[in-house]
């Protein structure tokens, strides 16, 4: 081969080579890298859509988990002291006198009484104060700072050691309203809240001093002579997190109605997480 035709070959031979280096992928590897890219977008978003829903579901159960502790909590506390006497040897209607008008929460007593319920979710309690470093839930001192331990108050009213509080459900917050505060103000004592529900033990009201026990329980507001001297409770508790149940069925709504409660306080359409706490107590102040 002469050396004029070897550079003609070997120039075709290197055009042919570019070109195909040039040529590139085809469609249909195309097409199978374009799939398995897909493939893999779909498998990386499933698992980081199945982590976040499992995420906000186990955030949900703590927040509900927390708020119910909480809410117990303040429950028992507070309730407690309905019916307390700084002198445990004060007769029941002299420690507690008759409202001759409503506080401005609204709650007015009779003659002897420490706590009624306005309805099955609001209750009014009333107790004096243990000192006068003691506060309601609205921070209003007792008043009573020239009395001695177990000294009584001459007149017990607010400011004058007694303490008067309402607890109620407002929104989806379970709230406290001093006897000194009116219209909108109160305290948050527990968020979250849905609805609650009370079943009260009741015994008949007598002498201060004669025999107190519960002779049953009432779902119905306790009224006439009917003392109220235990309580079961029931609190129903939703998500802030909507969407987190992923359709999954739950019996928290059919045992909040078994409870008691109404059946429109659990409206699961909106996918939120519920939960239902329950206590007991008995009032350890209207008790022997």
């Amino acid at each position: 081969m002469s050396s004029h035709t070897y550079q003609q070959w070997a120039q075709r031979n290197f055009i042919d080579r570019s070109r195909m280096a040039e040529r590139g992928i085809s469609l249909v590897e195309l097409m199978v890298a374009v799939a398995v890219g897909l493939f893999v977008i779909l498998i990386a978003t499933t698992i980081y859509m199945e982590g976040l829903r499992n995420f906000n579901f186990r955030t949900s159960q703590s927040e509900n988990l927390g708020n119910s502790r909480y809410a117990l909590g303040a429950l028992d506390n507070e309730f407690t002291k309905a019916g307390f006497r700084r002198d445990p040897t004060q007769a029941m209607d002299q420690a507690f006198p008759a409202d001759e008008a409503a506080h401005p929460n609204a709650c007015q007593f009779a003659v002897g009484q420490a706590m009624y319920a306005v309805n099955a979710s609001t209750l009014c309690i009333r107790y004096q104060a243990r000192d006068n470093n003691e506060k309601d839930c609205a921070g209003s001192a007792a008043g009573i700072a020239g009395l001695k331990a177990y000294e009584a108050p001459p007149a017990p009213a607010l400011g004058a050691g007694m303490f008067v509080e309402k607890y109620f459900l407002s929104g989806e917050t379970l709230a406290c309203q001093a006897g000194s505060q009116a219209g909108e103000n109160k305290q948050e004592v527990a968020v979250g809240v849905r609805g609650v529900h009370f079943e009260f033990g009741v015994g008949k009201g007598s002498d201060s001093f004669a025999e107190r026990r519960v002779e049953q329980f009432k779902t119905d507001t306790p009224a006439g002579e009917d003392v109220i001297r235990s309580l079961r409770y029931a609190v129903l508790l939703a998500s802030a997190t909507e969407r987190v149940t992923g359709g999954i069925d739950s019996s928290v709504c059919a045992r909040w109605t078994a409870a008691g409660g109404a059946i429109a306080s659990c409206d699961t359409s909106k996918g939120q997480l519920y939960q239902l706490a329950s206590g007991s107590l008995t009032l350890r102040n209207l008790m022997p």
